[in-house]
């Protein structure tokens, strides 16, 4: 739980932020594409061989697709479709950043069994929340509704990153009970479909940006670098 807090009070101190001093496109898309490195090649190189070893690699890499897809297709339906969250349509990116942060709050716990996971995912995702505060702060600096209800409603949406983190347990024994192996393997598709899409979303709109493209690639490759040495080990 201790991980879900600090990832939350991260978030909020970036909604600060963002709402007193604005945004830092250049800072925020660099340490964004740093935790995206990280988290994809948490998805890669660790998570999906486990899921794979459970029940093979097709089902595996289908689950991880259909998860990240599905949460592409959340992204344009809830935040890209038509309009701009500034001109007052600020309900479906709270909406959206709630679906994202409970997720976050889940991995945290579903992946803190594993020594070098329990330290990867959590950098991976601070690097993420923060950079995500400091847009939600600056995306609620003017909005059509109230200012200061704008930022508690976005402050709300990341506190839904601790719920994610107490409902992991409390569910995980009883889906284990109740499907074996395949509840294990679920879970961390639904996980390793999340990274993968926090890979994406911070990689995609910048690719053309050859130092984010940089920053990315060497988290990514440190990741898999750090996989190849206990695949040998």
């Amino acid at each position: 739980m201790s991980a879900a807090w600090l990832l939350t009070v991260l978030a909020l101190s970036g909604i600060g932020i963002g709402a007193v001093v604005g945004q830092s496109r250049g800072a925020s898309s660099r340490m964004a594409a740093a935790g995206g490195g990280v988290l994809s090649g948490m998805c890669l190189f660790w998570l999906i061989p486990e899921i794979a070893h459970a029940c093979g690699w097709p089902i595996a890499f289908v689950l991880v697709a259909g998860v990240c897809g599905a949460l592409v297709l959340l992204d344009a339906v809830l935040i890209r479709a038509g309009h701009s969250p500034r001109q007052g349509l600020i309900g479906p990116l709270l909406a959206a950043t709630a679906v994202h942060s409970f997720l976050d709050g889940w991995s945290v716990r579903a992946v803190s069994v594993e020594p070098l996971a329990n330290i990867a995912v959590p950098i991976g995702l601070a690097l993420h929340k923060l950079p995500e505060g400091v847009a939600l702060g600056w995306i609620s600096r003017k909005p059509a509704q109230a200012s200061h209800r704008a930022l508690m409603l976005c402050g709300a949406a990341e506190v839904v990153t601790v719920a994610g983190a107490w409902i992991e347990p409390h569910v995980r024994h009883s889906g284990v009970q109740a499907f074996g192996s395949w509840w294990s393997a679920a879970v961390l598709g639904a996980v390793a479909g999340s990274f993968l899409f926090v890979g994406i979303h911070a990689l995609l709109p910048e690719r053309r940006n050859m130092a984010v493209v940089a920053i990315f690639l060497a988290s990514f490759a440190s990741v898999a670098a750090l996989a190849l040495l206990k695949v040998r080990i």
